[in-house]
């Protein structure tokens, strides 16, 4: 008879590592500042797959490579605007989360009419980021189930 320990092995082995607790949802983090990057890594890893980007082109990359379940997006990482249509165009079911100083709140919104899922405000609040993570990840379960 197999030990318990071998059961869960097995069943790791056939349906993958998160079969016993299912999978992390996946955020990729888009920004152009490394210290915010490893700030908000630190923050959601354990809880989140975490992916990072540092420009519009590595963030489409990793979003066509393996899709995330959701995203937060600076504002000031160059192109944003065409970085968050092309994420709409490639699938309308991830939710796009802007992040924005202050000063950016005419870019946050024309982000928001294209297509942007909300906005949250730099300096970072960490309580808020994981609302907006976990209400972006309820939204996109919402409707892949519908």
């Amino acid at each position: 008879m197999d030990s318990w320990d071998d059961v869960l092995d097995r069943i790791r082995d056939d349906h993958g590592a998160g079969a016993l607790t299912g999978p992390l949802k996946r955020v990729l983090i888009v920004d152009g500042e490394r210290e915010i990057l490893d700030l908000l890594t630190k923050h959601f890893t354990g809880r989140y797959a975490v992916q990072t980007a540092t420009s519009g082109a590595q963030a489409i990359a990793q979003f066509v490579r393996q899709r995330p379940d959701l995203v937060f997006l600076d504002v000031n990482v160059p192109g944003t605007v065409e970085v968050l249509k092309l994420f709409r165009q490639t699938d309308t079911e991830v939710p796009v989360v802007m992040v924005t100083e202050n000063a950016e709140i005419r870019v946050a919104e024309e982000c928001l009419k294209s297509g942007a899922f909300a906005w949250v405000p730099k300096p970072l609040n960490l309580a808020y980021m994981d609302h907006m993570a976990a209400i972006a990840a309820a939204q996109k379960r919402k409707r892949t189930r519908s």
